[in-house]
């Protein structure tokens, strides 16, 4: 094919195309965006300007009355989800930390008593031991000690605990008495020591 046919085909098909009698496509402007083109813009009287012509918060395209602000698109309101709530945890009970506070109930603090008496006392931790020690006021300080245990209930006795000698002493000696609590735990000792409690020979 020479170059001068080749240049008559080209001026033949630009001169149908421009003149309308080969169809082309049109080429589809939206101006604004909002999906629809100018051409359904000017159809529908929506501004092609403008994605939100009524000024909604919805744009045109999906705006049931794009020119209506009054009536927007219903909102779907999205459905709760039902929250579950973890069971709570119990709470654990402490452990009760045993009280080392005890105390002689008898005798009773100033009470006349024979030369040998029964020490009782409550408090103590189950299963520990307890030394009564037993001051008179002629001894000073030498102290007399006799040895019990606590029971599962907290109570506890001596018995047979000597205040007094045979002979030596009047009647109204004074003796004073208090008791040594001691508790044997992992790799520790605890000793607490009750009040006082004077007596008198008796």
């Amino acid at each position: 094919m020479r170059l001068k046919d080749i240049v008559l085909i080209v001026a033949v098909v630009s001169l149908l195309l421009s003149s309308g009698c080969i169809w082309q496509d049109e080429k589809v402007v939206d101006t604004d965006g909002d999906g629809w083109d100018d051409k359904q813009e000017l159809i529908a009287g929506t501004d092609p300007d403008n994605v939100d012509t009524d000024g909604d918060s919805y744009w045109d395209s999906k705006d049931e009355n794009p020119l209506d602000p009054d009536i927007p698109v219903p909102r779907v309101t999205p459905t709760p989800v039902e929250t579950v709530v973890p069971p709570s945890r119990p709470t654990p009970t402490p452990t009760p930390t045993p009280t080392h506070a005890f105390e002689i109930t008898y005798p009773a603090d100033g009470d006349s008593v024979p030369r040998l008496i029964d020490v009782k006392g409550h408090g103590g931790v189950p299963g520990s031991k307890v030394r009564i020690h037993v001051c008179t006021e002629d001894e000073g300080d030498r102290l007399r000690p006799s040895i019990g245990y606590v029971d599962e209930d907290g109570n506890w006795e001596v018995e047979d605990v000597e205040l007094w000698d045979v002979t030596g002493y009047v009647l109204g000696e004074e003796a004073v008495i208090y008791t040594m609590m001691v508790v044997s735990q992992t790799g520790e000792t605890i000793i607490r020591p009750s009040e006082n409690v004077t007596v008198y020979r008796g």
